[in-house]
């Protein structure tokens, strides 16, 4: 492919499993299909843009936007992610090298996903239940892919929205009921401290699996991947695997309705990640809206909030889009 175009900006999503880059030609919003490769095929990032760039051919870039999955640190030129789920740094010096743009932008991955929220249509999202989102009111996203992702939108005198940069999916997990206490204590005795993301994620639900059985002295032998264990819960041939996927989705309603207590999340929160919109039918979505709003006195406060399952993909390269522009 080649963008000849000189508005044409870079986006890249960096996952601990995949890599996703694309281009988005001058006056799109949203970007060309993304090349997908793995990142464990490659020593670093700069080996894959490169990859990248030899397939697309020449092209003239106004801007580049990459997130990552891990905190950022430094500013500017300095910027850098040591990637939480993947051996790679990404540095922005290095991406201004490789790519000839002198000031790539380096956010989160859920920085990236929550810019994306006001580009998303009624036809990108499911709601599952609550009221109307309150214009200029702020917004919560998380979602379970590879780790945990948290972030939002805050906003601004202007009318504009500030994107947070955080790590909310390394706050404590909570249970809410014996069995989950239960499971909390079975995981600390092999991690300490147990976080949300420890099991609302794709390793988090073979976790799950894995410490509830233990929990049962289960018959069930082996260590299914996430999608073995979603599979088997499908076909309904593992009640350990039915269980794992009940409790991951009680205990992510849970942290959803947290995420908007703690921000105020008047204007809905949003689920986004690569494994629930593969569930298809078999995401309990009352379970889920149940656990949103089962906090107390604050119950009938949630109850107001509208909760969404994001289905569009690539939703961070469209927030990366819109940052390589200074648009946000």
């Amino acid at each position: 492919m080649t963008v000849d175009t000189s508005d044409a900006v870079l986006v890249a999503d960096i996952g601990g499993t995949h890599a996703r880059f694309a281009l988005t030609p001058s006056g799109a919003s949203r970007p060309d299909e993304p090349v997908v490769l793995m990142t464990a095929l490659y020593p670093s990032l700069e080996d894959a843009l490169m990859t990248f760039l030899e397939q697309a051919g020449p092209v003239a870039l106004s801007g580049v936007a990459i997130c990552a999955a891990g905190p950022v640190e430094g500013k500017g030129a300095d910027a850098r992610i040591a990637m939480t789920n993947c051996p790679w740094v990404v540095e922005a010096a290095a991406i201004a090298k490789a790519t000839g743009v002198a000031q790539p932008v380096l956010v989160n991955d859920f920085t990236a996903a929550a810019v994306s929220l006001p580009y998303l249509t009624d036809d990108d999202v499911v709601t599952i239940g609550g009221g109307t989102a309150q214009a200029g009111a702020p917004i919560g996203i998380l979602g379970p892919g590879t780790g945990l992702g948290v972030s939002g939108l805050i906003p601004a005198p202007d009318g504009t929205y500030i994107p947070l940069a955080g790590e909310g999916g390394h706050v404590s997990l909570a249970p809410s009921n014996q069995r989950e206490i239960s499971l909390l204590f079975q995981l600390m005795q092999t991690h300490g401290h147990v976080s949300a993301e420890r099991v609302l994620c794709g390793p988090g639900m073979e976790e799950l699996y894995q410490a509830l059985g233990a929990l049962d002295g289960s018959p069930e032998t082996g260590r299914p991947t996430a999608p073995d264990i979603a599979r088997m819960a499908q076909a309904g041939t593992s009640p350990l695997a039915r269980e794992t996927i009940e409790i991951f989705t009680g205990l992510l309603g849970s942290v959803a309705g947290d995420l908007a207590l703690t921000l105020g999340a008047k204007g809905g929160v949003y689920l986004a990640g690569g494994i629930l919109p593969r569930w298809g039918d078999m995401l309990n979505h009352r379970l889920l809206r149940h656990r949103f709003e089962a906090k107390g006195r604050f119950k009938t406060y949630l109850a107001e909030i509208p909760l969404y399952l994001i289905t569009a993909k690539d939703i961070a390269l469209v927030g990366l889009t819109a940052l390589a522009r200074g648009k946000a």
